[in-house]
């Protein structure tokens, strides 16, 4: 690795920041890499967003041992390897998860298996990612507050708190991604044997969660190779790089499948890429083309506080012409009936919305006012994207961070675009659009009031998400609630009843236990219910009011009985 960039300088000041030391890549070119910010102002930023985090917590108080979602099938092979000391995956597990089931075990070492370790398990890896996040994206002589943005825009987005009050892959898989390129590229330009070897190992350690995790040395070698040159070394250094992630990939898999522990989902989503092909040309455009604009609505919505640093350098004339063309592609959505995916964001706040209901109830409440507040800011931040997207492609071409976030984005986007398309799914591409977004701002800083602009919209973020993962745990203590009042005051067994989606994944999944004439969510015979509302044939057994914050929320959570029951 003696090609590589040499060691940054340390200023004689003593004051342990680095100076800038661009390289020249081919045909001259200079290459910007990143920075090594101040060690006492990453501190402080590391020190205030400790803090906010730790507020936002006492907030929406993540305790109380229950499933959310998808993470009841993710705790069930965590609990069995603790209790049993066996590793076995369920059968609705359509990724590799070793490393999640791992980081999982290690959290519940202290005090046993309970999904409360295990969403602090994701919580500290939601911390993780946003001071990554801020190493990625903070300078040398750059302010405290500007840096801040970035990371606090994360933390903010309302999926992102979600997930990260669960024991789902989405954020883990962010926080390992981040760290690896993080170390790819530091490992780069300081020619750091040990960085670059732990970050390969973070890149096999995302890969082992989720498959998309083996993209990560493709984008580091496209951004290393650009802006060094190709060579013989530097060609088999990446090479290398992928073939490491690829074969821990393949000898998991390998294993699994001779040991009969491979899920029956292991490659649903293989199933879902060859049934677009299989329907020909059309049928892949249409897919494709659907997946472009929901990527683009969602990042609109996403991005549009770190959007509004641009705005105040575009023409008038520009961004008249992005308002158009935004409002073109959101038609064009229209037309295709591309839609808000849900999964997770909400008018009514934040889910996914588990539990039996009737047609009345709806996870997206669709009032006019949420209906028009949606629309226009995936049209403003829409346009602001495109104006971000614009000046980070510029960029690429001197600095090679924003090349390899910039392709990972992109051959996610393409892997991805074949499968259903769910909101959460858009969360990794968030950090991967704002560090390049940040690489132009440190050429050209915001001024003060687009500075003041992006903080004061990020705080309505802020205030949304938080009132909205509030409420998202509120209901589900009061659903748990019920269910004990079923479960042990009541005596009911756990086969008379629905629960809902986790309760009955928890309780009662089998591939054979789908009874198409009851709820899709595995349930054997739902003489009681737990529901959102009145459902018909049903009496009421006793209602639980919640304490949500948003208009729209849940209120009250009913326990059911079916009618005509001796008692």
């Amino acid at each position: 690795m003696t090609d590589m960039e040499s060691r940054p300088d340390v200023d004689e000041g003593g004051s342990g920041q680095a100076t800038p030391h661009p390289s020249v890549g081919m045909n001259g070119r200079t290459i910007v890499t990143p920075e090594r910010p101040a060690a006492a102002t990453v501190t402080r930023a590391t020190i205030i967003l400790s803090l906010v985090f730790t507020v936002v917590l006492v907030i929406t108080n993540p305790l109380g041992s229950f499933p959310l979602n998808d993470d009841w099938s993710y705790g069930r092979a965590v609990q069995t390897l603790v209790t049993s000391h066996q590793y076995r995956l369920t059968d609705w597990t359509s990724m590799p998860l070793l490393t999640q089931v791992l980081w999982g075990a290690l959290f519940s070492l202290p005090a046993g298996f309970s999904f409360t370790a295990l969403r602090f398990s994701t919580l500290f890896l939601s911390l993780a990612a946003l001071l990554l996040l801020l190493l990625l994206v903070r300078s040398r002589g750059e302010r405290l507050f500007p840096a801040l943005l970035a990371p606090l825009l994360l933390l903010f987005n309302p999926v992102y708190l979600d997930l990260s009050h669960t024991f789902m892959t989405d954020v883990p898989f962010i926080a390992f991604t981040l760290g690896s390129i993080l170390l790819l590229v530091r490992g780069a330009e300081r020619r750091s044997r040990l960085l670059l070897a732990i970050g390969v190992c973070l890149a096999a350690m995302a890969t082992l969660l989720r498959q998309t995790g083996v993209l990560i040395p493709i984008a580091f070698g496209i951004g290393y190779l650009s802006s060094r040159g190709i060579n013989v070394r530097r060609t088999l250094l990446t090479m290398g790089f992928l073939a490491l992630t690829v074969l821990s990939l393949v000898a998991y898999t390998l294993w699994l499948s001779t040991t009969g522990r491979l899920p029956t989902g292991y490659y649903a989503q293989w199933t879902q890429v060859s049934s677009v092909f299989a329907s020909g040309l059309p049928g892949i455009g249409r897919q494709l083309a659907a997946s472009l604009l929901i990527s683009y609505i969602y990042l609109g919505l996403f991005t549009l506080p770190f959007g509004l640093l641009f705005v105040s350098r575009t023409p008038k004339r520009r961004l008249a012409v992005l308002l158009a063309v935004s409002a073109a592609l959101l038609g064009i959505a229209r037309l295709l009936h591309v839609q808000f995916q849900g999964n997770i964001l909400s008018d009514r706040g934040v889910g996914p919305f588990t539990l039996a209901h009737t047609d009345r109830f709806t996870a997206f409440s669709g009032t006019a006012a949420s209906t028009a507040a949606l629309g226009l800011l995936a049209l403003v931040g829409g346009a602001l994207l495109l104006e971000m997207l614009a000046h980070s492609i510029r960029n690429t071409r001197s600095s090679w961070l924003t090349t390899v976030c910039l392709s990972f984005a992109a051959l996610c986007l393409v892997s991805l675009s074949f499968v259903s398309q769910l909101d959460r799914y858009m969360l990794l591409y968030l950090p991967l659009m704002l560090v390049p977004a940040s690489v132009e701002l440190r050429r050209h800083p915001p001024k003060r009031p687009a500075l003041i602009a992006a903080f004061a919209a990020t705080l309505a973020y802020a205030a949304f998400s938080v009132s909205a993962v509030h409420d998202y745990m509120d209901w589900n203590r009061t659903r748990w609630q019920a269910i004990k009042y079923l479960t042990i005051d009541l005596a009911v067994p756990v086969e008379r009843m629905d629960g809902g989606f986790e309760f009955n994944g928890l309780y009662t999944y089998s591939e054979e236990s789908r009874t198409p004439s009851k709820s899709p969510w595995r349930v054997k015979d739902d003489e009681y219910v737990v529901a959102f509302d009145v459902l018909p044939g049903y009496d009421v057994s006793r209602v639980y009011p919640v304490r949500t914050w948003l208009p729209a929320g849940i209120k009250r959570v009913y326990v059911l009985r079916r009618s005509g029951r001796e008692p």
